[in-house]
């Protein structure tokens, strides 16, 4: 059994998708941030149904109960540096380049774009559990090289429906919301990132199973340390079809071998530069200009909902 505490907020990734979590491919797709005062998701809930029926008498024949459901969560994300190229990609808002083609700031837009972005959160705070005693001495050989023994929290949700909360500018520090919905991911699959402890050496590799179906969130304990600041702090590349090839398969290989998922994401998902700059003036948004790696789905927007729920979960850096 895994028990840990939530301290922390170290590193935050975000990765463009469309509204089934299909990690989009495209030259501005992800991002790797500390740059985030607090995460929070609040559970917006069908309320549960008391089902009655009197008889003639006005006694109670028939008594049952519906039990309260899970819709999604609303999540709120506290920045508190203004990442220009992140707000695009949240967003779907036009970006401004100076003359020298680096971002420089955005403008708003009317409609909310319906691509979605998946979330992931390593948070800090030790276990109990981390550092069990050995009892003999295979430790020394099945330790992985070079590994500090820490362990980290991680945290993966996809949202859509992104919009920015008050601009509030005056003498004291101000920081930047933004709210959205969670979605499922069910075409996240295991991800395009290692993220996971995947034998007793600690090797890194993908999701040990993929997303659920109906999941909205998944959350576990992992030795595979957080990723880096993305370089630049802009959005960079994401690499799907040309990366998993055979015989490292993002979801399994064609019939009739049927090949299994690649456990480990080769390299090459994310590159080590920003994406290259473009001319000065208005440009799209990550969210338009990212090439899909097949058509992305789109579902209508739904109107704001206020949680009826209580359960909420913060991560505060």
């Amino acid at each position: 059994m895994a028990t840990f505490p939530l301290v922390r907020g170290l590193k935050l990734r975000a990765t463009l998708i469309n509204n089934c979590g299909l990690p989009i491919a495209g030259s501005a797709s992800s991002l790797v941030t500390d740059g985030y005062v607090s995460a929070k998701l609040t559970a917006v809930m069908n309320d549960a149904e008391e089902l009655e029926q009197k008889n003639a008498e006005g006694r109670v024949c028939v008594s049952d109960r519906t039990p309260p459901e899970r819709k999604h969560y609303q999540v709120e994300l506290e920045l508190c540096n203004v990442n220009t190229g992140l707000i695009s990609m949240f967003t779907g808002w036009e970006q401004i380049l100076d003359y020298n083609g680096d971002s420089a700031g955005f403008q708003d837009a009317t409609e909310v774009s319906q691509y979605g972005v998946a979330i992931e959160i390593w948070t800090g705070g030790r276990s109990d559990d981390d550092c069990p005693v050995p009892t003999e001495d295979s430790i020394f050989s099945t330790a992985a090289a070079g590994s500090t023994g820490k362990k980290y929290g991680y945290l993966l949700f996809g949202a859509n429906e992104w919009t920015v909360g008050d601009i509030n500018v005056n003498a004291g520090v101000s920081t930047i919301m933004l709210s959205g919905i969670t979605i499922a991911m069910p075409q996240w699959g295991r991800g395009p990132y290692n993220v996971a402890a995947i034998d007793d050496k600690g090797t890194p590799g993908r999701l040990l199973v993929p997303v659920g179906a109906d999941s909205h969130y998944t959350f576990f304990r992992t030795s595979v340390e957080p990723p880096e600041n993305t370089e630049g702090s802009e959005p960079v590349a994401l690499e799907i079809a040309t990366t998993f090839v055979d015989p490292d398969f993002y979801y399994g290989g064609p019939p009739p071998l049927n090949a299994p998922a690649a456990d480990v994401a080769p390299d090459g998902v994310t590159p080590d530069a920003p994406a290259p700059k473009v001319p000065a003036g208005v440009t799209g948004p990550a969210t338009v200009t990212a090439k899909p790696v097949t058509a992305p789905a789109t579902a209508s927007p739904s109107g704001s909902t206020k949680p009826s729920g209580t359960d909420t979960g913060t991560i505060s850096s």
